[in-house]
């Protein structure tokens, strides 16, 4: 029942304002197909600039905006667990490549999040940044849920997100083919684990089996990034 009442007082806080954002993001979009998929002008690189010159032009604070999107914040986690759908029409493949998968998921999900504390403790980065910054290899809603409890910025956390996953998916075809990576189902996992929502909707511009195993690779590395980062975040915080 206090669920419920939760996500009816976030949902409740809706207002206008969902115009902006789906008016900044039709627009990315537009833009994007016309590049023709052109990675640099993905929607959200086009349409977050645009709605944030709209905010500053109307001098709208950001916590007012953000509460004003309450049911599309909401949406994020029912979103993306509606992405199990294509998932559980390849489960049939899952069994024989399990031990890959893991191996893949705890070893790669792991180093992304290390490293990045690991960089930001060399360079003595304020300990708050650190914070927001930790959760930056997985998805929106997991990431926003893990920086909530580990006391960081939300707007650095969605913002350094983002940019996680743009430069994912930059990079990826050419790491695909320095490495020879050719199957599909690998090069979904791959950019699931790396690239969250962003790298996933990017398989699934290349087939269904490719976006189901990003899916898979996303949603195993923000269940075990939320299990490990808590254990591994007082190493990095001075």
């Amino acid at each position: 029942m206090d669920w419920l009442i939760d996500v009816w007082q976030q949902i409740s806080t809706s207002s206008w304002v969902i115009a902006l954002s789906v008016i900044g993001f039709a627009t990315g979009l537009w833009v994007y197909r016309r590049s023709g998929g052109n990675a640099l002008l993905h929607p959200l690189l086009v349409g977050t600039p645009l709605v944030a010159g709209l905010l500053y032009f109307i001098n709208m604070d950001f916590a007012i905006y953000y509460a004003g999107n309450g049911i599309l914040n909401w949406l994020l986690g029912p979103t993306t667990v509606a992405l199990a759908v294509p998932l559980a029409r390849q489960m049939r493949q899952l069994p024989p490549l399990m031990i890959t998968v893991t191996t893949t998921v705890l070893v790669g999900g792991f180093f992304a999040t290390v490293f990045a504390l690991a960089m930001a403790s060399l360079f003595a980065v304020d300990p708050l940044v650190v914070l927001s910054l930790a959760a930056k290899s997985v998805t929106t809603p997991i990431a926003v849920g893990i920086t909530e409890q580990i006391g960081g910025l939300v707007t650095l956390v969605v913002m350094v997100v983002l940019l996680t996953g743009i430069v994912g998916i930059l990079v990826a075809n050419k790491i695909f083919h320095s490495f020879a990576v050719r199957d599909e189902r690998w090069q979904g996992l791959i950019l699931g684990i790396s690239a969250h929502a962003i790298g996933t909707a990017k398989a699934f511009e290349q087939s269904s089996r490719c976006g189901a195993f990003a899916t898979l690779g996303m949603g195993l590395n923000g269940i075990w990034t939320a299990i490990f980062l808590p254990l591994v975040l007082p190493f990095f915080i001075h």
